[in-house]
C-alpha cells in the first residue's frame, strides 16, 4: 500500500465518524479532523513498541485482540466500544510517558477537551490496531514487516504533525499541579 496512514484513516468512513462524533458529543467534521493525528499516534506507538524487547509478541497480541474486538463491523464497534477497556493497550503504546499526558498533549494540539480526546483515543486505538493488523495480514507481514511498513511511511507520519513530541512531551511539576487543580475545581 502506497500510504498506510491514508488507508487507516480512510477506514473511518462517514457513518463511523458520525457515530463516533455522537458518542463524543462532537460534530463528525471535528472528529474527522482529529482522526489522522489519533491514527498516526497509535501507529507511532506501535513502531516504538516493536523496537522494545518482546515488542513483536506484544504487537501481534494487540492486533489479534483488536481484530477479535472489532469483528468485521467497525461501525458497530465504534457504537458500542468502551474507551476504558483500552487502558492497558494505551499504556503499552505510551511507553515511558503516561496516557493522561499524551491525551492532554493531543487535546491541546487538536483543540478538543481532554475528556473527549481520551474517549476518542480509547475507541480509536483498538480500531486502528485492528486495521493495521488486517493490513499486515492481507500483505503477509509479520511484526518485523509491520515495523518496516511504519518506517516506509515515516514521511506520511511527519506530515500529520510532530507526533514524537506528543508522545515524548512530559509535563513539569507546574503542569501536573494545574491538571490537579482543574480536576478538583473544574475548568
Amino acid at each position: 500500500m502506497a500510504n498506510m496512514i491514508e488507508g487507516l484513516v480512510g477506514s473511518f468512513g462517514g457513518p463511523v465518524l458520525e457515530d463516533l462524533g455522537k458518542r463524543l458529543g462532537l460534530p463528525a467534521d471535528v472528529v474527522k479532523q482529529a482522526t489522522p493525528m489519533v491514527t498516526g499516534l497509535v501507529v507511532v506507538g506501535v513502531g516504538r513498541l516493536l523496537k522494545q524487547p518482546g515488542g513483536a509478541d506484544k504487537v501481534t497480541s494487540l492486533f489479534k485482540s483488536a481484530g477479535d474486538s472489532i469483528g468485521g463491523d467497525l461501525d458497530a464497534f465504534v457504537k458500542t466500544a468502551d474507551p476504558a477497556k483500552s487502558a492497558d493497550t494505551l499504556k503499552m503504546l505510551a511507553g515511558s510517558n503516561s496516557v493522561e499526558n499524551i491525551t492532554a498533549n493531543l487535546a491541546s494540539k487538536t483543540g478538543l477537551s481532554t475528556d473527549a480526546m481520551g474517549k476518542m483515543l480509547g475507541v480509536m486505538a483498538p480500531a486502528v490496531l485492528g486495521g493495521l493488523g488486517k493490513m499486515a495480514k492481507e500483505q503477509g507481514l509479520d511484526a518485523a514487516g509491520v515495523g518496516k511498513l511504519i518506517e516506509d511511511n515515516a514521511d506520511a507520519l511527519k506530515g500529520i504533525g510532530d507526533l514524537d513530541t506528543l508522545m515524548d512531551n512530559v509535563p513539569g511539576m507546574t503542569d501536573d499541579i494545574k491538571r490537579g487543580l482543574s480536576k478538583l475545581f473544574g475548568g
